[in-house]
């Protein structure tokens, strides 16, 4: 317990060069660079003719205009030095607390010439390793610092739900993880060594392996796990204590509740941060083989350091009074995605419309493509092997073929049905569809013309919605009728789109609140796909999304209930600690 104190008592007495180091380091990026960023981003985007970057066209985004593929390499490399700068910065800027005290004024000054000196020694191999470290080896490390663009570094998450599907793989994905663990542990020492000493990559792997393995390899492993496992369950228990306080202050009047509420949401964000400085001090530390500086007994300007946390808790407070006073009202729409629950049927039939319908979500998401007679077929895949065992794809048959064909998939089998079947089924049950169209070379030029001839009417009346990853559909359907909505699929999030679609449809893991807001100024859905865990659909909740696609409707529907039915203060904490703990 001395101990806690002590490394708190250190902390505070820190407190103003850690927080000048967070100033430079973070708020200058995310306030300055990240929206100057956004804004080249899109202006090159806009030099190229085009309305959006997705991988149906990067290549032709590419090839537009040599001189702005040009720039755009430009500003990638940017961001990539910038993120190298950026943990050098922390690097070197908490080295310099551990080992000396200084003002203000000279340690800024001390940043200054550090960061001049790291850019000078920079080098590409340096880049790629710090990318590397940080976001594939210690991505704890990546969460911790919160870098903006080594954030951005994801594997989408239905990628890694589809490899996730083979026991094989998945055993590889976790042996994987463990050995990266592993390799951070081993390489802990390496980082002071590239940005402190300004060596080589390999004189700096080779001496960090050198350092472990006098020390003892397996004592490094569980040092790095010791120092993780303690930040998150230091949060957990102090977080669970500012919950069942609020407990106790919600059986007070209203109002004091909720100032109670006001100020422990405040207390648990000031400790989030707090944890997460201590545990970079240590991280430092351990990596540097230097000792945390002992609390001192000298004169301390505390009042310079009450007001920082003054100022601080009147940011965090207004962020609480928001979300407090304003509980969410509008939760987004719920949409079956291929239209099962978990494995309720197989995907893309009428058996498991008709069965999940019953759970009333407000849109049954499905897929269409064209067929060899230019007719609708409800079908997802491009190749038939998988469901239907049938060589080729849709347009190798015609449509009366492949509505003779059985789709298999759960342990159960269901006909391929047409999509005038599966509309006027969904009409029957006044289910309401989100229609994705899949296209592909093969398709008739006629592809969209006729299927909105035929059917388009008939999807304003019922109060449908069409989306698709080609573009050309979006426009085709604004086209036809302004009123039918139609949604442009993004599977991952890069440059915001200037496009004539009704909302964007994102592969979720890569959606931001920086997204959401832009749709929101511009008007525009978002729709999140597809989050299927409880805690990836309270990320969606937070983020106020304007609907949730998922393979896991009940889940979502359970939880989104019990967020309506319990808009306690206290349960609006533990939601706030839920997406804290996410964020580990």
């Amino acid at each position: 317990m001395k101990r806690i104190y002590m490394e708190w008592k250190t902390l505070y007495q820190q407190f103003d060069r850690i927080l000048l180091l967070f100033a430079v380091a973070f708020a200058t990026v995310e306030v300055v660079w990240v929206p100057l960023n956004s804004w080249l981003s899109e202006i090159l985007l806009e030099m190229t003719g085009y309305a959006y970057l997705s991988p149906t066209n990067v290549l032709a985004v590419l090839a537009a205009k040599w001189w702005v593929t040009v720039l755009f390499l430009l500003l990638v490399l940017s961001n990539l030095v910038l993120v190298y700068l950026e943990i050098g910065l922390l690097t070197v800027g908490l080295m310099r607390i551990l080992e000396q005290e200084e003002g203000l004024s000279s340690y800024f000054s001390h940043l200054l010439g550090e960061l001049k000196r790291i850019f000078k020694q920079m080098s590409v191999v340096k880049i790629v390793y710090v990318l590397l470290y940080s976001a594939v080896f210690f991505p704890f490390l990546r969460k911790v610092v919160g870098i903006y663009y080594v954030n951005k570094l994801v594997v989408p998450q239905f990628i890694l739900d589809y490899l996730a599907k083979n026991q094989f793989v998945a055993l590889g994905m976790t042996v994987a993880l463990l050995a990266f663990f592993w390799l951070a542990a081993r390489l802990i020492y390496s980082l002071p060594l590239i940005y402190k000493d300004g060596v080589s990559v390999k004189r700096a792997i080779a001496s960090s392996f050198q350092k472990t393995r006098e020390k003892g390899v397996w004592k490094s492993y569980f040092k790095l796990l010791g120092m993780v496992t303690r930040t998150i369950v230091a949060f957990v228990v102090v977080g669970a204590g500012i919950y069942f306080m609020q407990i106790a202050a919600d059986r007070w009047t209203e109002g004091i509740a909720f100032y109670q509420a006001l100020f422990h949401v405040v207390l648990l964000y000031l400790f989030y941060y707090g944890i997460l400085s201590l545990f970079l001090l240590k991280f430092i530390s351990y990596s540097t083989e230097s000792e945390l500086p002992m609390p001192h007994q000298q004169q301390l300007h505390h009042g310079m350091r009450l007001g920082i946390l003054l100022l601080a808790s009147l940011y965090f407070g207004v962020q609480a009074f928001v979300f407090l006073y304003y509980p969410f009202e509008d939760l987004p729409v719920t949409i079956s995605h291929r239209g099962v629950d978990m494995e309720n049927g197989v995907q893309n039939t009428i058996d498991s419309l008709e069965k999940t319908s019953q759970l009333k979500p407000d849109y049954i998401e499905m897929d269409v493509q064209e067929t060899k007679d230019g007719l609708f077929v409800v079908m997802h895949d491009t190749d038939l092997k998988a469901l239907t065992g049938h060589e080729g794809g849709t347009h190798d048959y015609t449509l009366a073929e492949l509505t003779q064909m059985m789709a298999s998939e759960n342990g159960q089998s269901s006909p391929v049905p047409s999509f005038d079947e599966y509309l006027q089924v969904s009409e029957n049950l006044q289910q309401r569809l989100l229609v994705e169209i899949k296209t592909s070379k093969a398709d008739s030029p006629q592809f969209m013309q006729h299927f909105l001839q035929t059917y388009g009417k008939r999807l304003v009346a019922g109060g449908h919605q069409m989306q698709s990853l080609d573009y050309d559909v979006v426009e085709a359907v604004k086209k036809f009728d302004d009123k039918l909505l139609a949604a442009f699929i993004l599977p991952f999030n890069s440059i915001y789109p200037t496009t004539v679609a009704d909302g964007y449809t994102m592969e979720y893991s890569s959606l931001d609140q920086s997204f959401v807001l832009k749709s929101w100024i511009r008007k525009k859905l978002v729709y999140a796909w597809t989050p299927n865990s409880e805690d990836s659909m309270m990320r969606m909740l937070q983020l106020q999304v304007d609907g949730i696609i998922t393979d896991n409707l009940q889940e979502l529907q359970a939880t989104m209930q019990d967020f309506t039915d319990h808009q306690s203060y206290a349960d609006m904490i533990f939601l706030q600690l839920h997406l804290l703990f996410l964020q580990f």
